[in-house]
């Protein structure tokens, strides 16, 4: 017969090993975490520093700036970004510039044309740069 003494200490030992299991599976904690945003664009507004291809339309009216993103990133808890070029023109000097300013927030997918022979002068001005693995 199933005594209260019995039940208890079965109910015991096997909450304490569900605890135990459990606590394994749990995931890190946020502070533990690296929240990376796999792709976002990054483009000045057009002008002729600064070009946009004829007929190019970006996603916003408004650029999307180096400025703009950082504190969107730390209000959203996003630690680093990977910086994809927009495609409004066939540059990646301000991605290059934005993982220059900010190593340890911003990664680039540099953007090339399909033609382009050698890829690793597209990246132009940071080649060699970690930032700028993609491009290899």
């Amino acid at each position: 017969m199933l005594t209260r003494r019995k039940f208890i200490g079965t109910t015991l030992v096997a909450g304490a090993a569900l605890t135990a299991s459990t606590q394994q599976g749990r995931p890190q904690p946020a502070s533990k975490r690296t929240i990376v945003d796999a792709q976002v664009h990054f483009w000045k507004a057009n002008s002729p520093d600064w070009a946009w291809d004829p007929g190019a339309r970006p996603q916003l009216p408004e650029p999307f700036t180096i400025e703009r993103a950082l504190p969107m990133m730390d209000e959203a808890g996003v630690d680093r970004v990977v910086i994809v070029p927009p495609g409004l023109n066939n540059r990646n000097d301000y991605a290059l510039e934005a993982a220059r300013r900010y190593p340890n927030r911003f990664g680039i997918m540099a953007a090339f044309g399909w033609k382009t022979r050698n890829r690793r002068r597209c990246c132009r001005h940071g080649s060699s740069s970690r930032a700028c693995s993609a491009c290899a």
